[in-house]
């Protein structure tokens, strides 16, 4: 009998599979323990065909985390060129997308990779840092300097250190992690209650 043909796949067909391959065992196993080959298996084929698409894990990683992260960053940052949007909306918005984009998916757990095995893989997180970290706090400066010079900050000095409006976001992940089975976490109401100690309410004192 003739040899049957194996099926074709169009190359962004095909990463996007490997892709997706790559999300179940890091999900499952973590960075660490997750090998090429496991990969391939996953995505049945061939652990050269993973190669061709990805020169090793860190690349694969490095692509799953900018595919969540960086549209996000990107319809928050098209908010910084509308100045009539009220920079707590903007960072509302930033919340609202994290929430229904992260952590009510499995994404949630690539972030939770990066914080328990980054310090191993230099590599990744000097990434995460350059293109997701620092493009994040360059939004969350105009959007806050903004709101400083409008008098709309309870402190205008958090102008100076936007890590501070990504802190109920990465507690957020740490808590969904560790403590979600003993104790259920309300995430928007972490966001909102923030939010309210962020910003002056609109009409009112600080």
């Amino acid at each position: 009998m003739p040899e049957k043909k194996r099926e074709r796949r169009d190359p962004e067909q095909r990463r996007a599979e490997i892709l997706t391959a790559a999300f179940a065992c890091f999900a499952e196993r973590g960075f660490a323990a997750t090998r090429m080959e496991d990969v391939a298996a996953r995505a049945g084929i061939a652990k050269g065909t993973v190669y061709l698409h990805f020169p090793d894990k860190e690349r694969l990683f490095i692509e799953l985390v900018s595919g969540v992260v960086s549209p996000l960053l990107g319809e928050v940052g098209g908010l910084v060129q509308k100045e009539a949007i009220p920079p707590r909306a903007a960072v509302s918005m930033f919340y609202t997308l994290f929430k229904r984009q992260v952590l009510e998916t499995d994404r949630r757990h690539l972030l939770r990779l990066i914080l328990a095995e980054g310090p191993m893989f230099p590599v990744v997180t000097e990434f995460y840092y350059r293109e997701i970290i620092t493009k994040g706090l360059a939004i969350l400066r105009v959007l806050l300097g903004r709101a400083a010079t409008r008098g709309e900050l309870r402190n205008p000095a958090v102008a100076e250190v936007p890590q501070l409006v990504m802190a109920p976001a990465l507690m957020s992940i740490i808590w969904t992690t560790l403590f979600e089975n003993h104790e259920h976490l309300d995430t928007q109401k972490v966001f909102d209650t923030f939010l309210d100690t962020l910003f002056v309410p609109e009409g009112g004192a600080k």
